[in-house]
């Protein structure tokens, strides 16, 4: 799942994915003079999530996925104040929970969803004014077995004080469709499902080699917000769909403080989470780059721990529906089985190789990376994740 992954989940572990994945390339990718530049990238991830055997996670439900990932970033300068940029992802998804449901779809009721994997397109363009203000437009598009998703926002930058503070502020809109594929193959009518999302953010320089950076992400999520192929494991034996509220709001605020050593660097940072399901969750993080061979070379070791409250609706099993006493009817109520909306702590640790050169691939400056993360939760749910890049200016 990719941000907007986190926002509308494919597959559950796709959003965690995301979230390193993206951050991996922000932080090896070689910075261009300019944010107009002309650039190509590429990325390949290779993603495994563990769930020892069936025990981890929820020990009801197979949670074992593994996911192929390439992305493709093109960006051109159109002029000194503008530049367009097109990024291309394409997923191939193997997960337990997800192979049964299509497997059982094509043969109840002959629904064959949209695509085998998932694939998504983007388009955004760049204004920067000589003043140091910038204006961004996107627009995308992607669909998935079960899933297609149309997004299109916006987002406003200012440089201050000689570019020692940055604000900026970004809003997503998208409009998704869920098509209703349930766990034993059923079809049902597609439903909507729309996503606002808000981020707002401060950079500010403090000394000569130290920052810091502050931001608010804010979300509204409105429609189908259950997973359609997921289930609930009753007492009786028997299973149910899961049923989730239609209306989701989230709150992140994060932190992060950067400081040179010498020609090296750490970077910290702290993130809270809140949303009203009842979920809270905590992030420390800390990386350190160690430069090597003039500054080519470059070693990341990262960590990062989470830690959040299990929803108001989880539970690994459920006693069944609620009887109403004034009508004598079962009542069906919220009801997940999703381990990522459970109750755990997480450690994640990883390393990334970056080599910044000329005369391989292309004569222009380019950076290569490579890097290997391992996310171990405190539900066994454990995952793993391989990747390639490499950034070059055109």
């Amino acid at each position: 799942m990719l941000l907007n992954s986190l926002l509308k989940p494919f597959v559950k572990p796709l959003a965690v994915l995301s979230a390193f994945a993206i951050a991996g390339w922000s932080h090896a990718a070689a910075p261009t003079a300019d944010e107009l530049d002309s650039i190509f990238a590429a990325r390949g991830i290779v993603y495994q999530q563990d769930d020892d055997g069936g025990k981890g996670g929820n020990p009801t439900i197979e949670e074992h996925a593994t996911i192929y990932e390439g992305i493709l970033l093109f960006q051109q300068r159109l002029n000194d104040n503008n530049a367009a940029s097109l990024k291309a992802v394409g997923d191939l998804v193997t997960a337990a929970s997800y192979d049964d449901a299509r497997d059982k779809a094509e043969t109840v009721s002959g629904a064959t969803g949209y695509n085998p994997g998932r694939f998504n397109f983007e388009g955004r363009w760049k204004h920067r004014s000589e003043s140091r203000t910038g204006f961004t437009l996107f627009a995308s598009y992607g669909q998935e077995f079960a899933y297609r998703s149309m997004g299109y926002g916006f987002g406003l930058s200012q440089s201050l004080n000689e570019e020692s503070t940055q604000l900026s502020a970004d809003v997503q809109f998208y409009d998704d469709t869920v098509r209703m594929i349930r766990y034993d193959g059923s079809k049902e009518t597609d439903e909507p499902r729309d996503t606002t999302s808000s981020a707002f953010s401060v950079t500010q320089t403090l000394t000569p080699v130290s920052l810091i950076n502050a931001s608010w992400v804010y979300s509204e999520q409105r429609g189908m917000l259950a997973t359609s192929f997921n289930s609930i494991l009753l007492d009786s034996g028997q299973r149910e769909f899961e049923i989730l509220p239609d209306e989701r709001i989230r709150n992140t605020f994060s932190v992060r403080y950067k400081h040179a050593i010498k020609s090296d660097s750490v970077q910290l940072g702290a993130s809270y989470y809140k949303d009203n399901w009842g979920i809270m969750g905590r992030a420390l993080e800390a990386r350190y780059f160690y430069h090597l061979s003039d500054g080519k070379l470059t070693l990341e070791p990262s960590y990062r721990f989470y830690t959040q409250s299990a929803s108001h609706y989880f539970q690994q099993q459920f006693q069944g529906p609620r009887v109403n006493p004034q009508t004598d009817q079962a009542t069906r109520l919220y009801q997940t089985s999703d381990s990522d909306l459970g109750s755990f702590d997480g450690h994640s640790a990883g390393l990334t190789l970056s080599y910044f050169t000329a005369g391989w691939l292309t004569k222009e400056p380019s950076n290569y990376d490579i890097g290997f993360n391992i996310y171990r939760r405190s539900d066994e749910l454990h995952f793993y994740w391989l990747t390639l890049g490499w950034y070059t200016k055109l």
